[in-house]
């Protein structure tokens, strides 16, 4: 089924489509978080608000994306997140965070893009995630940013450079 389908659903009152969304993106938002912010538990809280946040005004949603719909919202409560914790990630708390959970980093290759990605800013950290973990062609990511194309292009080639 559908995004578009399982909204209509949820539109006309069926609650159990909710479930079949939630299960169809929790992974992927996630690791979207755990990305950004390399804490794992804080990651599960932010995903459970994001999905409140989605199930409180999935009556008003009228995006084509749901997934990059999604991930905007997560994408802002990873910045709150930081805002509240005030303070940012180094590789020592991703180290660590690699050390309690095997299961996140199962190969080197992740866990040598969660050291890099902690070297960059994160919102140069976001549009690389976007574009190669999520596959996002770099206009959806403008949009999901709400930013301009140039601007999503300049801080994924800065960050590739650092």
């Amino acid at each position: 089924m559908t995004d578009k389908e399982l909204i209509a659903k949820v539109h006309n009152g069926d609650k159990e489509s909710l479930d079949v969304i939630i299960r169809k993106y929790y992974d992927e938002i996630y690791r979207f978080c755990l990305y950004l912010t390399g804490q794992e538990t804080d990651s599960y809280d932010i995903v459970q608000e994001v999905f409140l946040k989605f199930i409180r005004h999935v009556d008003s949603y009228r995006y084509q994306n749901l997934k990059g719909y999604l991930l905007m919202i997560a994408r802002n409560s990873c910045y709150d997140y930081f805002r509240h914790k005030k303070e940012t990630v180094d590789i020592e708390e991703m180290e660590e965070a690699g050390k309690e959970d095997e299961g996140i980093l199962q190969v080197e290759d992740e866990m040598l893009l969660q050291q890099a990605l902690t070297r960059i800013s994160p919102e140069q950290r976001e549009v690389i995630i976007l574009r190669i973990q999520e596959g996002f062609q770099y206009s959806e990511i403008a949009a999901i940013l709400g930013c301009n194309l140039s601007t999503v292009k300049s801080r994924y080639f800065q960050g590739i450079r650092n």
